[in-house]
């Protein structure tokens, strides 16, 4: 049995900042990469994008976006409100304060404008059907 048949977790990150570097914001290429350094961090393949596009002139920005073999990385930036939005979602465990830092420190976050969210799901085990 495999790492994922026999997890019965899933593993989900959100990771919210404002007061953001709007330059950096708006670098579509820059968020490519950091999509792909985020997918290695995890220990993933990327198996489509990542695609990243231009926000409209109303909601400025750039969203990017990779499927990976265990699910999902996405960043929404919003250069008008000066913040990113990113989303990991995986059915294989990841280090998610590695993840965390790397993401801080590529966008030049600050701890204090940061809402990091974990997303808790019970075990298989403490499901219940009814």
């Amino acid at each position: 049995m495999s790492e994922i048949e026999s997890n019965n977790r899933r593993f989900h990150i959100i990771l919210d900042s404002f007061n953001c570097d709007d330059s950096l914001l708006s670098d579509a290429p820059r968020i490519g990469v950091i999509i792909k350094e985020i997918a290695t961090l995890c220990g993933m393949k990327i198996l489509h994008g990542p695609v990243v596009l231009q926000g409209v002139p109303e909601n400025p920005g750039v969203t990017g976006f990779a499927i990976i073999d265990f699910s999902h990385i996405s960043i929404h930036t919003f250069t008008k409100a000066s913040e990113v939005c990113i989303d990991i979602f995986s059915c294989k465990p990841f280090d998610r304060e590695k993840v965390k830092a790397y993401v801080m420190k590529e966008l030049s976050l600050s701890e204090k404008y940061v809402k990091y969210i974990e997303v808790k799901y019970p075990a298989l085990t403490e499901v219940t059907t009814s």
